[in-house]
């Protein structure tokens, strides 16, 4: 009984130090899902933006005669959705360089956007 006991505790220990060795198959799985993510988001914003310019084009050639109404409107939007989209990534944790690079934008203009959220009030934490 004895040894039966004492080899139960040493296969136990074995396990338990194998266990330490063995590769986290959940932080694999969760490190893809969060790639798979991005580039949704990424594949999201660029659909959208050449939507706008799609927009704009046929707006356009429709009614000339408020070209530059048309334009400033879509360019307000889209300053708008781009400053929205970077606020969002940057909540959800994301350097100011991912961010750039999911948005097509420099990291100057990443880095302004948030530091004007920053003082606006928006709830920007720092990570």
């Amino acid at each position: 009984m004895l040894i039966a006991s004492i080899l139960l505790i040493a296969i136990a220990a074995g396990l338990i130090a194998l266990s330490f060795f063995v590769g986290d198959k959940y932080s694999e799985l969760q490190e893809e899902v969060e790639q798979l993510s991005l580039d949704v988001v990424q594949d999201k914003y660029k659909l959208e933006r050449k939507i706008k310019v799609l927009e704009e084009e046929l707006l356009i050639g429709a009614a000339p005669l408020h070209n530059k109404k048309v334009q400033e409107k879509k360019a307000a939007h889209q300053d708008v959705s781009q400053e929205d989209v970077t606020i969002s990534l940057f909540k959800k944790g994301y350097t100011a360089s991912q961010i750039s690079q999911f948005t097509s934008t420099s990291i100057e203009k990443v880095e302004s956007v948030l530091q004007s959220a920053k003082l606006k009030g928006n709830a920007v934490n720092e990570n």
